[in-house]
């Protein structure tokens, strides 16, 4: 049975393992990586002032390509909008940028939120 993916931002120590060996970790929460992928992990924080790794993100190669995820800490909303596409930055009661809704919602969204085309 696998590791709940919750344990990684409870266990200092599995976190360790994590970022010294990703591929066994990463075995231990379920998640199973061919031997011909290449495994790196990267810890950062989601906020300056988050005061700990608070994102990680797996890269995986083989070759000439490669993918990326990321397991945010579920207590720091800061890593969670850097995983999953940044805050919005308007007040909703802002009327220029209800306007620009307004006349195009999907150009409005995706230059405040860069969203991808």
């Amino acid at each position: 049975m696998s590791r709940p993916l919750a344990s990684l931002w409870q266990d200092a120590a599995f976190r360790s393992a994590l970022m010294r060996d990703p591929r066994p970790a990463l075995h231990d929460l379920g998640i199973q990586i061919p031997p011909d992928i290449a495994v790196r992990t990267l810890g950062s924080r989601g906020a300056p002032s988050d005061g700990m790794d608070t994102l990680l993100q797996v890269m995986l190669e083989r070759g000439r390509h490669f993918t990326y995820f990321f397991i945010p800490s579920p207590t720091h909303k800061s890593a969670q909008q850097a995983a999953y596409g940044g805050q919005i930055g308007s007040r909703v009661d802002d009327p220029v940028f209800a306007q620009r809704v307004r006349q195009d919602a999907e150009t409005a969204l995706r230059t405040l939120a860069a969203l991808p085309a």
